[in-house]
């Protein structure tokens, strides 16, 4: 998976660097550390990290949003969660073999340390140094990791896809048939080191790999050709992770193959005219995301249909709030009385100085309408968007900040944007 130079390929780089080894929780969002968090750590390559040849996406306006991101939502809606995300652009199996040896050694690493990236951008082995360099970082993440997710390969399969550019459609036929086996006895053995390190490093983890979709357009001629070579080695992966399994590695597939079979327009940007690029579209990336999720979760959630008066959904541990959320200035107010129920916290309201008390597991906050701070754990602290008053029909409600309040009774709260979702747990 090749990425062409441009001119605004640094833009691009910076935006998969700030995505790439932080946690998907913002700055204001911390997860505490005295609570049960699922932590997700996301390896492999460019589709790991999402990216898609778009010019958004390139000129850096626009984060990228993969499969990943996808599963991050899904966990959040199971309960408080981290996710870090190590993956790399252009990174083969031999390459991450080298990063996880890197993490066991806890030895920064450099690009050159991990592959040959010379035929990518030059670009490219920039992102690649900055996670080779973030390795003791990935050993910790590793050994607190209840979930590992990742697709790697589809680099170390590029020249079958290659082939198929051969107008001498026989001969680009005996290519694929007589490379494929070698190239996936290869990946296979590099694998099996691969997963026996990962596994050292992260003991908990369960561990979900993908398999490899090389898509053609149904037309081409090697269509059927190359369909049956991707149905092999997505039998020889479950017969690889059986394997594992009986050594006590806990790995599962993705079976993300047969969701791309006839979906090759739709789901990815593969044009032979314009360079073979198979990365995922975002309608492949929801694909790839439900068939993870399948996996882990064996369903896959999205927030229930929004009226046009509704901005945005709120999900408290799980359960999606019936109530009106309203936004104002970047802040999410919800009903006094919502809050307390959702949170499950005792509210005691006195009328005369209209100030609520919310309290919860020996946590104390006290909100006073109209303030411009708020009272938490004893502590006074600034706040930008009072509580407020608001007629609905006949009934005066007080509107708070929802996420003030949840983050001072010890919940994990995170906004995503791209759901228009705020997720709570604690």
């Amino acid at each position: 998976m090749k990425f062409s130079s441009h001119p605004s390929f640094t833009a691009l780089l910076a935006a998969l660097l700030t995505f790439t080894v932080v946690p998907s929780v913002s700055a204001n969002d911390p997860v505490s550390s005295t609570k049960d968090t699922y932590r997700i750590v996301a390896l492999g390559d460019s589709i790991s990290v999402g990216y898609e040849p778009l010019p958004e996406i390139v000129n850096g306006t626009s984060a990228p949003y993969g499969y990943v991101d996808r599963l991050y939502e899904q966990a959040l809606f199971h309960g408080r969660s981290e996710l870090t995300n190590y993956a790399i652009m252009g990174l083969t199996t031999p390459g991450l073999s080298q990063l996880l040896e890197g993490a066991a050694d806890k030895k920064p690493l450099k690009a050159a340390d991990l592959q040959d990236f010379s035929s990518f951008d030059p670009r490219v082995s920039q992102q690649a140094d900055l996670v080779a360099s973030k390795t003791p970082e990935l050993a910790v993440d590793l050994a607190q990791a209840d979930l590992v997710v990742l697709t790697i390969g589809g680099n170390d399969f590029g020249p079958i896809i290659q082939a198929a550019k051969d107008p001498n459609t026989d001969s680009a036929r005996q290519i694929i048939q007589d490379s494929f086996d070698k190239t996936m006895n290869n990946y296979t053995e590099d694998l099996d080191k691969m997963m026996t390190r990962l596994h050292e490093l992260a003991p908990d983890a369960t561990i979900v790999i993908a398999d490899q979709y090389l898509p053609l357009w149904k037309k081409h001629g090697l269509y059927n050709v190359l369909k049956d070579s991707v149905s092999k080695l997505a039998v020889g992966l479950d017969q690889f992770a059986a394997k594992l399994n009986q050594r006590g590695i806990p790995v599962s597939v993705a079976h993300v193959s047969g969701k791309f079979f006839d979906n090759e327009g739709p789901y990815t940007y593969f044009n032979v005219i314009d360079g073979l690029d198979i990365h995922p579209k975002q309608a492949g990336y929801e694909a790839i995301a439900q068939t993870f999720s399948e996996v882990i979760w064996k369903q896959y959630l999205k927030p229930a249909p929004r009226a046009a008066d509704v901005p945005l959904s709120v999900v408290v541990n799980g359960k999606e709030l019936p109530s009106k959320a309203a936004t104002i200035n970047n802040t999410t107010f919800l009903a006094l009385r919502d809050v307390a129920d959702a949170m499950h916290a005792d509210l005691k309201w006195t009328q005369k100085t209209k100030t609520a008390v919310f309290s919860k597991d020996g946590r104390e906050v006290v909100i006073t309408i109209g303030a411009s701070t708020i009272i938490v754990n004893g502590v006074s602290q600034s706040l930008k968007n009072p509580a407020y008053f608001q007629q609905v029909g006949k009934i005066q409600k007080t509107y708070v900040p929802l996420a003030v309040i949840s983050e001072g009774l010890d919940y994990q709260v995170v906004f995503r944007k791209k759901l228009m979702t705020a997720f709570i747990n604690n």
